[in-house]
Formats: C-alpha cells, structure tokens, sequence
C-alpha cells in the first residue's frame, strides 16, 4: 500500500493511497532428501512461498497418489507422518497452486526411513595378531541408512590406506599386514550415517602374538657299565622368545606320546612361569632311556619343538627267543634265532663251538659264502636299538650235540649260546574215541604229548580187515596244526571186523605205533528218529512246527530228508498226501505253511540212507482262526440258514415211512372183515415219529377214512 501525500494552494494537506500488488512466482523451501526414524512422528518439511498465495496439496509415490490416510496432517511447515513405517520409505510429492493466476508446481521429496547408529564392536578372529602375519579388524554396526566408518590409532589418529600399505582400509574393515609388536595399542573405529552424523565409536587392545623360540638341546651321551656307579641327565627346554599368553611346554616320546614320569623320569614345570623352561630328568639313567625326546612349545600364535638326544650305550644284551636247544636231522635245516638289544649299532656273528683240549672256548665263525653247510644267515633291525639275526643250518651227522653262538659286539660283547640235537620220532598217538559206522570208521585222536623235536608232518593208519587176506592198507592225513583232529576210514565193508593202529610221523622218522583198535562196523540199518511233540496241537492256525530228533543213522549217513502230510477227515478217513517237501539231510524241524485252521492233519517225516527208509508219523491239529469275535455269530447264523446233510436224509426217511405205513393201512380198509360183536370197536390208531427216533409222535386214528387221509 503506497500513500502520496501534498498541499493544494491554500495549504490543505491532501493525500492519495496506491494499492501495488506485486506477483512472486511459486518458490519451495525444503531438502529433497530428509530422513525419518522408524514408529516415531516427524514433518517433512516444505514452505511455499508464492504471491497470490497458494494452496498445497500433498502426494506420494512415482504416481502421485493423493494422500487421503488419517496418519498425515497437513500443516504450515509441510507434512506430519503421525507414525513413521517402512511404507514412507516413498517419493513424497509437495504441490502447490494458484488459482488466481492458474499457476501449479510440485516439488518432489525422498522420504528415507532412517535409524540410528547401534553400538558398534570390533571383532578379530583368534589369534588376532600373530607376528609377520596379517590381522583383520572389523568393525560391526547397525543403522539406517548404511553406516559410514573411520579408523583411529591411540589418541584419535586418523588411519587410512598409506603407500606402503600397511594399513588398508576397506569399509567397516581394517587390515594390519605383517604385523610386529610394534603395532599393539587401541584402534577405534566410529560409525555414523547421514541420519546420524555423530554415531557411536568402538574401541579394540591388538595385542601382538609372538609364537615360541626354542633354544637348541646340547644331546647327552651316557656310558653304561657294570663298574660305574649311577649316572644322571637332565635336559632343559628354554623358550627364547614369544608371547606368554596360553604357552605351554610338553616332552613327547618318539611316537608322539606323553612322556610318564615313571622308571626314573621326572618333569620338572616349576620354572616354567617365570624362568620359561622345564627339565626333563633321568636319575638314574637306564639302557631303556635311550632314545629322542621332542619338546613341545605352543601358543595360539604357533608350535615349536626341538628335540633332545639321550644317547646311552651299553653292551648288548640278549632279548630272546630263550629256545636253548634246537633239534634237527640230518640234512635237514635248522634255524636259529636271535634278538639283542644294543647301542650302538652291533656287528653281529654265529660261531659254531669246537671246543679242543688247547682252546675249550674256540670256535669257528660261520660265514654264508664260504661255509657250505650255511644256508642264509639274515640280520636286520627290528626297532630303534633292536636287531634279529637268523641262521638257517645244514647240519651234518657229526654237527649234533655241537653248540652255536650268535654274539652281538659293539665293541662289548653280547652272547647266547644254543645246542643242536638230533631230533627223535615222536612217541605214541593218544587217540580218544572211535566211532565205527556201516562203512566207515572215524578216530578222534590227538598228537603225541612228545613230538621228538620236530614238528609232525603226517599220521599214517594202517588197517586191515579181519579174516581177509591181503586187505592190509595204509592211509595218510596231513598234520593241519598241533592240535585234536578227526581222522576218516572210507568205503570199508559193512558188519566186518577191522584191526588199526595210528602212527605219527617227523622229519625224524615214524613214532611209536599206537595199541591196536579191534572193532566191527555196523549193519546196514534204516536211520532212528523220534518226533519231539509235547501235545496234538499246534501253535498257529496257517502253519505248524514239527521237529524230530535224530538217534540213529544206522551205519550210514542220512542223504535226504523228506516231509508231507495229508487231511484227516474222520476216523481211518485221510485225502491223498500232499507232494514230499525236500530238506537237508542234516534238517531237524520244519514249518508247515497254508494249512487250514482247526483242521486235523497226518504229517510223514522220512530219513533216507544207503540201507532204506526211516519214517515217522504224527497228528496234529492247527488252532482255531484268529478272527474278530464279533464275527463267529453272523458266520453261525449263516451256517443255520442251511440243514445238515443228516437232518435231510432223516426227513427223506420219513416220506418214505409214511407212504409205506399208508399203504399198508389202505390196503387193510380194503378187505372185507367180520366185526367181533363180544367186544366193542376199537379204533386202531398208528403213531408216526422219525426214523431217528426224533420229534414228537403223532397218533392217526385208523377208524375212518378220513382219519387214514389225516
């Protein structure tokens, strides 16, 4: 509003007003981005600036949809979302219009659903840090929109990817290359968005883990003696450097076994803490100490070990077999064995004693390449201090009652000393049963209780049967094994008297003959059997278990087994049998399948041999049908709808009574008779009844014809 202001002539004030009307185009007042946190209330704001002045209308999403929801209200600094939800997460569109002029714009709004920065942490994997290697820092954080993150060192020192790249940075990641002590202190990382410029910071101690150095073990070298007096070692295991957290020192065996503290070995841990080693002590040290100890050092960074070296020497000393005399016959090998234990390593000889007059301890080594009656002589080593020689001989006549020696020098001398014999044949058979059957006979023997010095070879029977001559035989069995075994005489004749005798036989020769054997094979009979059955009934409706017991074979085994049955109808009235089932001839029971329930059945068990046909018969009755009870009565009522066979026939010979009777009656009013006048008539009556003698009776008076009829 302009007001011009003057004077006419006369001085009187005038005045004029000038309304002045000045058009301003629509202006917004608002960030195209704002950010709005999940179930909370906010304004989106937008002011518009506009002359006429405007009306402004909201809408939301890519297609402009009014805003008709009572979550919004409109107000003078823009838009209120009463309630935030992931549904805003829109375009929101502010737009404005003149109607004066016709005038309309709109300015578009990103509504971003925000949340604010959670507590962050930072995270390594265990071990964190290990020297010369690379840590990874990651720093965890939530918020929307995405979290931003920056790293610091100590007091707030920005950290970023530098030339060198030790460090690198790599969003919410931190990574340490080539880690050193160097690098323990306090990262930090702090975590912040766009909704939340300050955000939160998390702090982390890196520590540094150096694995363990172990110093170097001197070895230790012990000289046993049965002149000295007992000696001692210790060995200490001294961690050089490396970090202390979680570090632990352990000895181990050369298998990789704890070492025990027992038979002289002691672990001492006491210094462990603040020395930073352990001793592993022998008091006294002994021939079995010796050996590698490997010290075990670990930490979660790494393992160390170095090992320890106990070298005990001592002489050789004779581990077995003890086998002080060896038997053999001529020209035949001997082998002799021997083990010693020795360190260090021995040279290894057999000596054959020759004892002289001059020399009572002479001998003659033996040598395989120039000693004819050497086989092989093998040496090899077994265990750590460990070696095995073997000597395979040929021992001639005049080599027997001689002693040989197997010695092991290194340079002190370790010996044992064996003799060889010549074996003898072994001694009697010891046999424990016969058992004559019709056409063989089988003998439970054992080996004689003294072989002679030989293992058997083979038991030789000899046999002949009495009365015949020229029937003497000799049968051979291989020894399986030094233990009771079943010797079988085949294809002899059946009833027939036999004389045997049992020898056993070595390399030495054959031993004494056992006592001899008298005995009769049996007749040719048909195999005994019973049937084990406890009652008639059987356990199951459909099948039923038959088991027999076999007493007899009678002379000869059984070579088929054989079952059937037939139906019992009545008394001496069974169908046909059913086709013989095949069985094992070693069978001993069988269930019978598909029978009927509570039906009575005639079941044949046969045995067959060589002399015929053993056979065995038995009734048995299968159970009622396991049915539903409820069942039984509409089953019966179904048999009552029909008559028996024999109540048909009965009512069949009654027809055929009452016609005959009729006849005969008809046949009686027919001829002419003269009434006895002395005594008054009496009707003659007939009573019918059924020929079984059921029913009730009927009595039909036979004074009429219509009584006849009747």
């Amino acid at each position: 509003m302009w007001e011009c202001l003057g004077s006419d002539q006369e001085g009187r004030p005038l005045s004029r007003t000038l309304q002045i009307n000045v058009k301003v185009p629509i202006t917004f007042f608002g960030e195209p981005i704002q950010y709005a946190e999940l179930n909370s209330a906010i304004i989106i704001k937008c002011r518009v600036l506009a002359n006429p002045a405007a009306e402004v209308t909201w809408f939301k999403g890519r297609d402009k949809t009014r805003l008709i929801s009572s979550n919004y209200e409109r107000s003078n600094d823009g838009l209120k979302i009463l309630r935030v939800s992931l549904a805003d997460n829109d375009v929101f569109w502010c737009q404005a219009d003149v109607l004066e002029t016709g005038e309309s714009k709109d300015y578009p709004i990103q509504v971003v659903i925000a949340q604010g920065i959670t507590p962050p942490r930072i995270v390594c994997a265990a071990p964190c840090a290990v020297e010369k290697q690379t840590a990874t820092l990651i720093c965890e954080a939530g918020g929307m929109p995405p979290p931003q993150f920056m790293w610091f060192y100590g007091q707030d020192v920005p950290i970023g990817t530098n030339g060198i790249s030790k460090f690198v940075v790599r969003g919410n990641t931190l990574v340490i290359n080539y880690v050193d002590e160097t690098d323990n202190g306090r990262y930090s990382c702090q975590a912040f968005n766009d909704y939340d410029r300050r955000g939160q910071r998390a702090e982390y101690m890196l520590n540094v883990i150096v694995p363990p150095r172990l110093e170097p073990i001197p070895p230790i070298k012990v000289n046993l003696d049965e002149n000295t007096p007992p000696q001692r070692a210790v060995f200490q295991c001294r961690v050089l450097r490396g970090s202390a957290e979680s570090l632990s020192l352990e000895w181990l065996l050369a298998d990789g076994t704890p070492v025990q503290p027992i038979n002289g070995i002691s672990i001492d841990v006491t210094q462990l803490a603040l020395n930073r080693f352990v001793e592993l002590r022998f008091d006294p040290v002994r021939r079995e100490h010796h050996g590698n100890y490997t010290c075990v050092a670990k930490n979660l960074a790494d393992i160390s070990t170095t090992i320890a070296i106990l070298a005990v020497e001592y002489r050789p000393v004779f581990i077995g077999p003890n086998i002080p005399v060896v038997f053999s016959v001529p020209n035949y090998r001997a082998i002799m064995k021997c083990q010693f234990d020795s360190y260090p390593q021995p040279t290894i000889q057999w000596v054959k004693m020759i004892r002289t007059p001059q020399d009572p301890d002479g001998g003659h080594v033996l040598v395989q390449d120039t000693d004819p009656q050497v086989i092989d002589i093998l040496t090899r080593q077994i265990g750590p201090t460990l070696y095995e020689t073997q000597l395979t001989y040929n021992p001639a006549q005049q080599d027997f009652g001689l002693n040989f020696e197997c010695r092991a020098i290194n340079p002190r001398i370790g010996r044992f000393s064996m003799n060889l014999r010549l074996a003898e044949p072994p001694r009697q058979v010891r046999v424990v049963e016969v058992k004559p059957r019709s056409n063989s006979i089988q003998l439970n023997i054992q080996p004689p209780l003294e072989l002679g010095g030989l293992p058997l070879v083979e038991y030789l029977v000899r046999y002949e049967q009495s009365g015949i001559p020229n029937s003497f035989k000799t049968e051979t069995f291989p020894v399986v094994s030094n233990e009771p075994q079943i010797l079988r005489l085949e294809s002899l004749q059946p009833s027939a008297a036999y004389r045997i005798q049992i020898v056993a036989k070595s390399r030495a020769g054959e031993g004494s003959p056992s006592i001899p054997y008298q005995l009769k094979t049996l007749d040719r009979q048909v195999p005994q059997f019973k049937i084990l059955s406890s009652d008639m009934s059987c356990l199951a409706d459909h099948s039923c278990v038959i088991k027999w017991l076999l007493e007899s074979d009678g002379g000869s085994p059984v070579t088929r087994t054989e079952i059937s049955y037939a139906k019992v109808r009545g008394p001496n009235v069974i169908d046909q049998s059913s086709p013989a089932i095949q069985l094992e001839p070693s069978a001993t029971e069988f269930e019978l399948q598909g029978l009927l329930a509570d039906t009575t059945y005639s079941i044949t068990v046969r045995l067959l041999n060589e002399a015929g046909v053993g056979e065995q018969k038995i009734l048995k009755r299968t159970s009622k049908s396991r049915i539903d009870p409820r069942s039984e009565s509409s089953v019966k009522r179904v048999k009552n709808r029909y008559p028996s066979v024999w109540l048909i026939l009965s009512i069949i010979a009654s027809i055929i009574i009452v016609i005959t009777i009729g006849g005969v009656i008809y046949f009686i009013l027919k001829c002419p008779r003269q009434p006895n006048r002395s005594k008054p008539p009496v009707a003659a009556r007939t009573i019918f009844a059924n020929k079984d003698g059921s029913g009730p009776e009927v009595e039909a008076p036979l004074n009429s014809r219509e009584s006849v009829q009747s």
